[in-house]
Order: structure tokens, then sequence, then C-alpha cells
């Protein structure tokens, strides 16, 4: 039966993993007491966080996938992600979807002109020149910011002049993490900068994973110390 969380331990069962890395950032950045930011639990087979308008869910084969469409259904968020084997499981068809690639990778060195320091404005519009759905600067600042201070994201940039590459550890989360966020600028392209900042910000410790926005993108991944590891989707479909 799915239960509302109230302390970070009740998460503690969640293994490194995409999702789990996206569930418990959230719960560590907004806490348990927010009308905003609600996480649950199914004993130890399934989590699910809904907050940022999105529910992700992370299930085990043994989760009562039933239980969980009813619940998505009541929850009523705008879009649902999971893995792509779990929205089919619901019945969801996707609107958004590609590979998981996992950083098994050397620990890198820090790239040339590397910084964490940055305005988050530059790094918006850097995004947004990419056909990254990164929505209004004001919606995007309040999705990134509460987790920049809670230390449950962090940025790494290359910048001479101007921004010329940015990548995110979007979500850090108890044992894994997820990245994203990955752009060059297109004056930029072509002088390996991605191929120097990703694997530096992925080699940190805990087990890293980054969602494709393409398919086309996976070559790239792999060639720079990742692997596949599975399928990521997302549903804006509405149960009623």
């Amino acid at each position: 039966m799915l239960k509302l969380c109230e302390n970070i331990s009740e998460l503690s069962f969640l293994p490194a993993d995409p999702f789990c890395a996206k569930i418990t950032a959230l719960a560590m950045t907004y806490g348990f007491d927010m009308p905003h930011a609600r996480f649950y639990t199914q004993g130890n087979s399934a989590a699910i966080s809904a907050a940022d308008s999105c529910a992700v869910i992370y299930a085990d084969e043994s989760a009562d996938f039933e239980e969980i469409k009813s619940f998505i259904g009541f929850l009523g968020s705008p879009t649902v992600q999971s893995s792509e084997k779990n929205l089919e499981k619901l019945g969801l068809k996707p609107n958004r979807g590609s590979y998981i690639v996992k950083y098994d990778g050397k620990e890198a060195v820090k790239p040339n002109n590397f910084t964490n320091e940055f305005e988050l404005k530059a790094v918006y519009n850097l995004l947004k020149s990419r056909n990254f759905s990164v929505g209004t600067y004001n919606s995007f600042a309040e999705s990134i910011c509460p987790r920049l201070c809670k230390g449950t994201a962090l940025y790494g940039g290359i910048k001479e002049k101007e921004l010329e590459a940015c990548a995110f550890r979007l979500f850090d989360g108890q044992k894994s993490v997820l990245m994203g966020a990955v752009a060059t600028a297109k004056e930029h392209e072509g002088k390996g900068l991605a191929s120097s900042l990703v694997p530096y910000l992925a080699s940190g410790g805990k087990e890293t994973f980054l969602f494709c926005r393409e398919d086309s993108l996976l070559e790239f991944y792999k060639k720079i110390g990742f692997s596949p590891w599975g399928r990521w989707a997302e549903s804006d479909e509405v149960f009623i």
C-alpha cells in the first residue's frame, strides 16, 4: 500500500538508479513539509515523487502497478516519468523518451577554463539556443536554484570570454546522480568541450546516469565513458 513519507530514512531502500537519484534529491531539497512536494513509498518495491509538476516513479518487478496507476490518476501530475518498461505497465503512451546511459569511465581531470561560477541567465540562454525544453526563465530558475542551494545539484561550465559549454549534476541523490543539461554553444562545437566537461562532472564517486535527449546521442556518450543502461520515458497523458 502506498504511504506518504515523513522523513528521508523511509527512502533508504532505494537503489543506485537514475529515478531514485531524482526522487531522493528532490526529497533532500524540499523536505517533507512542503505542499508542492510529496513523496510516497509502496513497501520496499516502489517510490513516487510528486514535485515540480512531474510524478517520478521507481518500481521493481514486485510493485503493484494497478495501485500506482490509480494513485497517479489521483495526483493529477501533468507529466509522469519512469522507465519505458514501467510506463508500459501503467498503460501510458510515452510522449518523449530515449536511452539512459551510465558512466563507467575513469576519474577525469578538470578541463581547461572550467568554472563552477556562473550567471544563471547565461546558462538558460545557452540551453534555449540548443533547443532544450527549459520553459520560461523564471520557471527554470525556480526549478534549479533550490537544488543548487541545497547541494543536490552541481553546475560545471567552460568559459573563456563567454560561456562555451555547460553541464549539470541535476539530481545528486543519496546513492546516485542524474546528469543533464549538457550543451555546447554552436560556435564552439568541435572543440571537445563536452567530451572533457561531462566525464569530469560524472566522476564524483556515486553511480552517475544521464538521459539522452535523442537516440542519436548514444554514440557520443559511449565514446566518453558511458554505456547503455536502459530507456527513460515521459508521458503527458492524464488518467481520468
